[in-house]
């Protein structure tokens, strides 16, 4: 599907969901200045630790469930490598998904990010140690019985750049807001 014929099917299919929404809820859709659905995502991410990760690379599509910090809306996963690597070697381009807890359908709360993941390996000493400072892993409760810092010092740290991230909280009335930053 060409890129423009795509998000013109993108746009209407925001739009019917957006009405059948309002349809349902009886209530109009909350609409979030560009700033303030940017701090949205921001904080989805802060709130949340794991995500999926799905990458392609020669027509085969791969969705991992991975940990993850961000810093702002940038997001870092640490990995021992495999086809989640390989794939994005082949094919910088990945989307990220995370989603509340859900206790029912008006309870749904979601967030799909696009963009660029780039390999951060451990001979790249200062990217790696900042990567590193944000993924905190001396913070982390699962990692304190093992030694982290001899485990993290050889391991790969994906680092992707967000530049499209799409918003859901019915709750809020929020309903497939997008946020464009490239």
């Amino acid at each position: 599907m060409k890129k423009n014929t795509y998000a013109q099917s993108e746009k209407s299919y925001d739009q019917k969901i957006e009405k059948d929404f309002e349809d349902i809820l009886k209530r109009d859709a909350v609409k979030l200045s560009t700033e303030d659905l940017k701090k949205r995502v921001i904080r989805f991410l802060d709130q949340h630790c794991i995500c999926t990760l799905a990458t392609c690379a020669d027509n085969l599509p791969r969705s991992t469930p991975v940990r993850y910090r961000n810093s702002g809306l940038t997001i870092y996963i640490l990995s021992e490598g495999g086809g989640k690597i390989r794939n994005i070697m082949k094919n910088p381009q990945v989307s990220v998904s995370l989603y509340g807890e859900y206790s029912g359908f008006q309870s749904v709360r979601g967030l799909q990010i696009w963009g660029t993941a780039k390999i951060i390996p451990p001979g790249d000493k200062t990217r790696h140690a900042e990567a590193l400072d944000v993924l905190s892993l001396t913070q982390r409760e699962d990692l304190k019985e093992i030694d982290a810092p001899a485990v993290r010092q050889d391991m790969i740290i994906i680092e992707i750049s967000t530049e499209k991230a799409r918003y859901l909280d019915f709750p809020e009335g929020i309903l497939n807001q997008t946020l464009v930053l490239k």
